[in-house]
């Protein structure tokens, strides 16, 4: 027969499309699984609206005993109801692999998903980065986040983080919580203080809530509750910054003159500077035989060509800059040792 992943949406029974309904109504049974996010719903009022009974299905039903779904579904036509969107867990996608290599027919019914309701902050989709979520603390330490923001920081894209959460258990990582653990992973070069953050609260819901500031204040700050999430900005648009203001209620002071740099670019400029000024104090050196000042110069010279190509290529082709610095560093540093120059690093 047939599987059938239906998004519920991001709230409630109301966010269900009239072609959910229409599937679900379809369904000779009804599962709805509730544990890879929070609704404002229960079974109960989604059998009342869909009119028919459904059945809750726990996380351990759901994987552990998944090959039971799909015996049924080789039979009958089985619906599974699903918070935000039907795929935005791998946990699904992997229950739709199952089912189509044993030939079993599947539909997804997409919903709405923090995924693309995300965008409420003012932010673009298009320059979100690789989303991550932050483990509840029992569960691992925050490394993947960090090392995340540095990936998506050096492209200058926005970094959606996803708060862990335990329905089963009625525990969830709060904004404040999450904040505190990036804070004492003691990253300063990645997430300090001073790092520019929004916080989101219940999206989709009547009690929404949308903020941006600083780690520090934001971290003090009363959301609504659960679910929740952050997002740390990468480079601005400036209809971004404008919407920030506006939109999360950012203080105006947090983005005049902001800047975010990578780590390649951080060291593009650092080693850059210290090239350039090499360059501006060096002096030369009793020559030995062999050795004209005009050759010397011409190394200098080829150094300084370097830099303007370290120039050209740090906006898109920032390996390429680096690379480029690195040579012109080498040549100084060769007229130095040598003794044919004179400076201070």
């Amino acid at each position: 027969m047939t599987l059938t992943l239906i998004s519920i949406g991001l709230t409630d029974e109301r966010d269900l499309s009239l072609r959910a309904l229409e599937e679900a109504r379809k369904c000779d049974i009804l599962y709805a699984e509730a544990y890879t996010t929070i609704l404002d719903t229960d079974i109960k009022r989604l059998s009342a609206l869909i009119g028919r009974p459904v059945e809750p299905l726990p996380r351990s039903a759901y994987e552990e005993a998944s090959h039971q779904l799909l015996s049924k579904a080789e039979d009958t036509n089985i619906g599974i109801l699903i918070g935000g969107d039907a795929l935005s867990a791998t946990t699904h996608i992997s229950l739709l692999l199952d089912a189509r290599k044993r030939g079993i027919p599947t539909k997804v019914i997409h919903g709405s998903s923090i995924l693309t309701a995300i965008a409420e902050t003012g932010l673009s989709l298009y320059k979100l980065g690789r989303t991550v979520t932050l483990p509840l603390p029992e569960k691992a330490p925050p490394d993947t986040v960090l090392k995340t923001l540095d990936e998506n920081r050096e492209h200058g894209l926005h970094t959606l983080i996803l708060l862990d959460l335990d329905t089963q258990a009625d525990n969830y990582l709060s904004i404040q919580q999450a904040i505190t653990t990036l804070l004492e992973a003691e990253r300063p070069d990645t997430y300090d203080e001073d790092t520019l953050t929004i916080g989101v609260s219940r999206i989709g819901w009547d009690s929404a809530e949308v903020k941006a500031d600083t780690a520090l204040k934001l971290k003090d700050h009363a959301f609504s509750g659960p679910p929740q999430a952050l997002v740390v900005p990468g480079d601005l648009h400036f209809l971004e910054a404008e919407a920030l203001k506006v939109l999360a209620d950012c203080p105006p002071g947090l983005l005049e003159g902001r800047k975010v740099t990578g780590e390649v670019q951080r060291l593009i400029e650092k080693y850059g500077t210290s090239c350039r000024r090499a360059i501006e104090q060096l002096e030369y050196a009793e020559l030995p035989k062999g050795v004209t000042r005009e050759e010397v110069k011409a190394l200098i010279e080829h150094a300084f060509r370097y830099l303007e190509d370290a120039d050209y290529y740090s906006v898109e082709r920032k390996a390429t800059a680096l690379a480029s610095v690195s040579y012109a560093e080498g040549i100084l540093d060769a007229l130095r040792l040598l003794g044919l120059v004179d400076f201070e690093w």
